[in-house]
């Protein structure tokens, strides 16, 4: 799937954690289609910063803002910059997110809050604050709500994550059946291993060509494989597409079993 030039013309979107990896391929995928983009970003503002000035380069219009998701007041700030800036928000991309693994019997509260707090509470902040702007301004909406592979099969030390992973497939899904009365579509891409930094970007990371032979398609994922995806749900085409949860696997979760084999 190939991204359609102007498809997301006059959009506005909002792209949480997009100064590295899926995000920022999420982010320049839209740009590509045509849409404004927010990049929102925790810690790496270098990347965010980076990226506007490619994206700016090519005429995208774009605004660039430091949020915390777990922080309330911090996601208000960012929709209230976005709205000042844009006047609406019509698509929101809720990528922010965590991977730190823990054995169950040595995880801290601590540890646990923080993966569920970044990944489901932020969630949920940045879903409710979008839909209400999208409703106030009443011409829909599209929330695209990032998954994984973990929240369909587990792994040992991840019941953190696996926990905040499968719960946002239900929050996906009970969000596309409460706002479907307002044209807002919810879904959720699920990516299974994605070459990104914190997986294969450093000295004892996962082994990317050990990682490639254990998937169908022969290769680890790359961030641009998820744009493309991104872009069709934001666009007119996925009108009648909500409540889903789609992969962007390579085919791993047809043989998620055998994996260690």
């Amino acid at each position: 799937m190939a991204n359609e030039s102007g498809v997301l013309a006059g959009r506005v979107a909002v792209v949480t954690g997009s100064g590295t990896g899926i995000g920022a391929g999420i982010a320049e995928a839209y740009a590509e289609a045509g849409a404004a983009v927010v990049i929102s970003y925790h810690s790496n503002s270098t990347g965010a910063e980076a990226l506007a000035r490619r994206l700016q380069a090519r005429g995208t219009q774009v605004l660039v803002h430091g949020c915390d998701v777990r922080s309330y007041g911090a996601v208000q700030n960012l929709f209230d910059a976005t709205v000042a800036l844009f006047g609406r928000v019509d698509v929101l991309v809720n990528n922010s997110g965590i991977t730190e693994p823990h054995s169950i019997l040595e995880m801290t509260p601590e540890d646990w809050d923080k993966t569920l707090n970044i990944n489901l509470r932020g969630m949920f902040f940045c879903t409710q604050r979008a839909a209400r702007e999208m409703i106030r301004v009443g011409r829909g909406g599209r929330i695209i709500n990032l998954s994984s592979v973990h929240g369909f099969a587990a792994v040992p030390n991840h019941s953190h994550y696996e926990a905040s992973k499968g719960g946002i497939n239900l929050y996906t899904k009970a969000c596309a059946i409460e706002l479907a009365p307002h044209d807002i579509q919810v879904n959720a891409i699920a990516p299974g291993a994605i070459e990104v930094d914190r997986y294969f970007g450093f000295p004892g990371g996962y082994n990317r060509d050990e990682w490639g032979a254990r998937i169908p398609a022969g290769r680890v994922g790359l961030p641009r494989d998820i744009g493309p995806l991104a872009v069709f749900l934001a666009s007119a085409g996925a009108q009648y597409i909500t409540g889903q949860i789609v992969w962007v696997d390579g085919g791993m979760t047809s043989r998620l079993p055998g994996l260690n084999n």
